[in-house]
């Protein structure tokens, strides 16, 4: 390991996330996408900048549908955050499927989490897990 950073071993999809142990949280905004940030307990998350552009949104407060299933539609410009202390379990793009509500994902982008929800979206979203979220 190198002394000032710390590598996750992530599954091989959008990207990996590198944290500064020291700075709390640091985000490559070159990289394409990076599907996670990991905030160090005492840390500063990124949904506490107040010159970002993105929504952010805690998992606890999204209401899935009776197979607990979220489904988030958004504008293009539109960068939306998650934030959760649970771990995701699985993340990739939809395979045919329709949820209890009645919407087509197939070929969505999806986040499956610990506590059993799983979010759709057309686009990529930033997962930030913080210990302190609710």
């Amino acid at each position: 390991m190198v002394k000032g950073s710390t590598e996750n071993d992530l599954p091989q999809a959008p990207v990996s996330a590198q944290v500064a142990v020291e700075e709390g949280v640091n985000v490559d905004l070159a990289a394409e996408k990076t599907p996670l940030v990991i905030v160090e307990p005492g840390g500063t998350s990124p949904a506490d900048d107040p010159d970002s552009d993105s929504v952010v949104l805690e998992l606890g407060d999204l209401l899935p549908d009776s197979s607990g299933e979220v489904v988030l539609f958004m504008g293009e410009d539109v960068s939306v955050n998650i934030m959760t202390h649970e771990t995701i379990t699985g993340f990739g793009i939809a395979d045919p499927h329709v949820t209890a509500s009645g919407v087509d994902v197939t070929g969505l982008h999806f986040y499956s989490f610990e506590g059993g929800l799983t979010v759709y979206s057309a686009s990529d979203i930033l997962i930030i897990n913080d210990p302190n979220a609710a």
